[in-house]
């Protein structure tokens, strides 16, 4: 479900603890399942494999440093910019890390020729998907300081605003699994014609990647933030439902309506966040585009855009100028 709430003004705020304790979370079962596989599977590597699955202090220092230095070179909002710029490009990385370890365990165990995991099509697509993993638990880690912060920034009252989270039901999951499972099914039946036999070298662990991926993207759910200021309509998603979101300046809006949608199978349109079957909130802009989201409060955030676009009563431009 969808909740909503209208007020005058707002200040910005970040929501930090979640999403950093997310963060160190799978940062350190990343670094302790890498010490443990060394520790235990080391002497069954060639030794030319074994820099490429042990932990590197070095390397994560140089990262650390250089994502430090973003963040300072970013001058406004730098923990906005951390949270929903440089964590899911963090935990691409972790995940591209976390890809490596697997290829170079999976393809050079108790060989006794050292194979370079990317050089087959196994570990280049085990690094492919497992950057793409990462890059998306980034996103959905950054989509919940987004809903924070939007949420405080909603109740504090100090700029124009209107705030509405929304959730998937039943209906997008059956939409979502049966699009993205098509997708992936033939992914995965690709690669395993590459190597039919389950055994070091053969595309197991990308195949079991992107199936928890998929698990991921289905179970756990897409979000969406609908934020509506003096200036803007803006949805944010967490996942892929729609291209992450959309935006929409008052200026170019030329109306807003309830209508009634549904998820659909196999459709990719940016403009549309439909995660429910039910009321949803549709923009026509100048130029004829048209955008939606699902909303259960659609009626209210209607009449929200059409006050803002009217311009504030002389009671708020008081209030204001005072």
């Amino acid at each position: 479900m969808s909740t909503g709430r209208y007020v005058r003004w707002t200040r910005p705020a970040s929501a930090v603890n979640p999403v950093l304790l997310g963060f160190v979370a799978i940062y350190s079962s990343i670094v302790v399942l890498s010490f443990a596989a060394v520790w235990t599977l080391g002497s069954r590597l060639p030794v030319e494999a074994r820099p490429l699955a042990s932990f590197s202090p070095e390397g994560e220092l140089i990262a650390i440093v250089v994502y430090l230095a973003l963040i300072a070179l970013h001058r406004q909002n730098r923990v906005r910019y951390a949270l929903e710029m440089i964590l899911p490009i963090g935990l691409c990385m972790l995940g591209a890390y976390a890809a490596a370890l697997t290829a170079t365990l999976w393809l050079t165990l108790d060989a006794t020729v050292f194979q370079f995991p990317f050089g087959s099509p196994a570990g280049l697509g085990l690094a492919i998907c497992g950057s793409f993993s990462g890059w998306l638990v980034g996103r959905y880690l950054g989509g919940l300081a987004i809903s924070g912060r939007l949420r405080r920034e909603a109740a504090s009252g100090r700029r124009s605003a209107w705030f509405a989270e929304t959730s998937p039901d039943r209906s997008w999951r059956v939409a979502t699994g049966i699009t993205t499972g098509l997708i992936a099914l033939a992914v995965i039946l690709l690669a395993q014609a590459t190597s039919p036999a389950y055994a070091p070298g053969s595309p197991l662990p990308f195949q079991l990647l992107l199936v928890g991926a998929w698990a991921f993207a289905v179970v756990v759910g897409d979000r969406a933030t609908i934020s509506i200021t003096d200036v803007a309509v803006k949805v944010r998603t967490r996942l892929l439902s729609n291209n992450v979101g959309w935006s929409v300046s008052l200026s170019e809006i030329d109306g807003a309506r309830v209508i009634a949608a549904q998820p659909e199978l196999l459709r990719f349109d940016r403009s549309r966040c439909v995660l429910r079957t039910g009321p949803a909130l549709e923009i026509k802009t100048v130029t004829g585009g048209r955008y939606a989201v699902s909303l259960d409060e659609a009626g209210e955030a209607v009449a929200v855009i059409e006050a803002l676009r009217s311009g504030p009563s002389p009671e708020a431009r008081q209030k204001r100028e005072a």
